[in-house]
């Protein structure tokens, strides 16, 4: 008997300790099911709180972005030497139509003499206007189009040169570049006709201009040559005979739209130019219509009957480019073409920014 008693508390005593453990698991689960909702919970407040502000910074951090997006956009385009201009900033609507005929206004005072040409191109719209495309004497307009050939066959010339003076190639490259800047900075007549010299292995002015020429035909500068010295020099006169130096506000333009876009010849030849351009000496023109602080890129020439002005303006809100040309005019009198061109300068700006 006290053994089947024995027995039956040994069993008891085994089903206690199964309801015991069965209890702990039971405890154990429900903690722990406590646990993970809290922890839920806790996750879920904190993310609540990081979308909260993400909400509040977002605006800022997206302007701040922005900005700086802006400013590399124009460092690495360069397209906005000198410009004030962001995107934030709205594009100008303008009636090119009434642009036109106020410039036509301008022209047709009385005490305005002579023929005119005005070639303009919105560099942000890619919109244009061209009054009278007609091809004049360059003047020192021709120069542009030598530039942009030295840089061409730089080396060639820098061979030429060496062989020439027997020098070597650092001292070559040093007087081809100072050439290069005096003629557009300075607009020397000596430096343009050296660099034409120094496209012919042989000096000759007259086969550099013919090489110079089959460049610009490459080129498609339709209507622009190259045929003769500039004056007052220390060059006695040359020429090929085949006619006058010549070119459009067209042409200009279209030259000058190639250095914008860094694509004259290459990137590095393109600021080049642009910062010679940037240097100019003769500001009395296009610049002097422009508010001050504008940048302004520009080549001048003139002669007793010509006034040419081409340019690429760094605008506020715009950039463009903007030629004129002038032949049979007053360049001292009452009718000063520069004093013209100034007012057609001052207009465009006005319409354009």
């Amino acid at each position: 008997m006290s053994g089947e008693w024995n027995r039956l508390n040994r069993q008891l005593e085994r089903e206690r300790k199964v309801r015991r453990t069965r209890i702990r698991i039971g405890i154990g689960a429900a903690v722990l099911v406590v646990l993970m909702a809290v922890v839920f919970s806790v996750a879920r407040w904190i993310s609540d709180s990081d979308n909260t502000i993400s909400e509040v910074l977002l605006p800022e951090t997206e302007t701040e972005l922005y900005s700086e997006t802006d400013d590399i956009e124009e460092t690495e385009s360069g397209s906005r030497a000198g410009s004030t201009q962001t995107a934030e900033t709205e594009m100008v609507s303008v009636d090119y139509d009434e642009l036109s005929a106020q410039i036509e206004e301008i022209l047709s005072d009385e005490s305005i003499s002579g023929d005119w040409s005005v070639y303009l191109k919105n560099l942000d719209t890619s919109e244009s206007l061209l009054i009278n495309d007609e091809s004049m004497y360059a003047a020192s307009l021709i120069k542009l189009f030598v530039m942009q050939s030295c840089y061409e066959y730089l080396d060639d010339l820098v061979a030429n040169y060496c062989s020439i003076h027997n020098t070597n190639e650092d001292a070559a490259l040093s007087t081809i570049k100072d050439r290069i800047y005096t003629m557009i900075v300075y607009s020397r007549n000596e430096s343009y006709n050296e660099l034409v010299r120094l496209h012919s292995s042989t000096g000759s002015f007259t086969s550099g201009c013919r090489l110079v020429n089959s460049f610009i035909v490459e080129c498609g500068y339709s209507a622009t040559g190259i045929y003769s010295t500039l004056h007052p020099s220390d060059s006695s006169y040359e020429t090929t005979g085949e006619g006058i130096n010549h070119t459009t506000t067209k042409d200009c333009g279209d030259l000058l739209e190639a250095i914008y876009y860094r694509t004259c010849v290459s990137e590095e030849a393109s600021e080049e130019m642009l910062s010679y351009l940037l240097q100019q000496e003769t500001t009395t023109k296009i610049p002097a219509g422009i508010p001050d602080g504008i940048s302004v890129a520009n080549k001048t020439g003139e002669t007793d009957e010509e006034s040419h002005d081409a340019a690429i303006v760094f605008g506020e809100k715009t950039d463009y480019i903007l030629c004129v040309m002038s032949t049979g005019v007053d360049v001292m009198g009452a009718g000063n073409a520069g004093n013209i061109i100034k007012s057609i300068s001052a207009l465009v700006y006005e319409f354009l920014n």
